[in-house]
């Protein structure tokens, strides 16, 4: 299937990530360098010397990439209204886990923790997700753009590792060994990937 070409961020760093929190789907505001991250990511993008009027814009709607948008959209003079939030661009659901930390889930549910361990790609967290299912729905968001041009995504780290390995092809091991600091500005096209500097 051909693909756009994707531009493709992640939030800037926020006060869990910095706590070694589980985020999923709850949230945590950026923090101070969170917000440095997302500016020094836009004048990143300057570098791409593209018509953002002309770039499709996509965007999780979770609190952590909507406040990452609107720092985004204020340093390029992108209008806010052009960004679209699709629910299919949320976080990985760690269900359970979400709001602790690693050794929280391993002393209150090791079960839980091993069993995913074992076999991260299907294993469903109680209350959340795999990466089997997410793949899905960055599998259908994909379909729905395949007949844009660019685009633009500010979403997760877990998502954006599920759509890169779509994106380019990769085994599930290559894909869950994929990834992305909140700093850092991927450029996907014609099913390979770059970092832009």
């Amino acid at each position: 299937m051909h693909y756009p070409n994707i531009i493709l961020l992640r939030h800037g760093q926020t006060q869990w990530n910095t706590q070694g929190r589980y985020q999923g789907q709850l949230n945590s505001n950026l923090t101070l360098l969170g917000k440095t991250q997302v500016k020094a990511n836009a004048q990143k993008l300057r570098s791409l010397d593209k018509q953002w009027s002309k770039i499709k814009i996509f965007s999780s709607p979770l609190g952590r990439a909507r406040e990452s948008v609107v720092i985004l959209c204020n340093t390029l003079e992108i209008a806010h209204e052009r960004v679209a939030f699709d629910e299919r661009l949320a976080e990985f659901s760690y269900g359970l886990f979400q709001g602790k930390t690693r050794q929280e889930c391993a002393r209150e549910y090791p079960e839980v923790l091993k069993a995913r361990e074992a076999n991260k790609w299907h294993y469903q967290l109680p209350k959340g997700e795999s990466y089997a299912i997410v793949s899905k729905r960055v599998e259908n968001w994909l379909e729905d753009i395949k007949s844009e041009e660019w685009v633009m995504v500010v979403a997760h780290e877990m998502l954006n590792r599920t759509l890169r390995g779509l994106y380019c092809g990769l085994t599930q091991e290559e894909t869950l060994a994929l990834r992305q600091p909140n700093d850092q500005v991927l450029l996907l096209a014609e099913g390979k990937e770059q970092i832009v500097e």
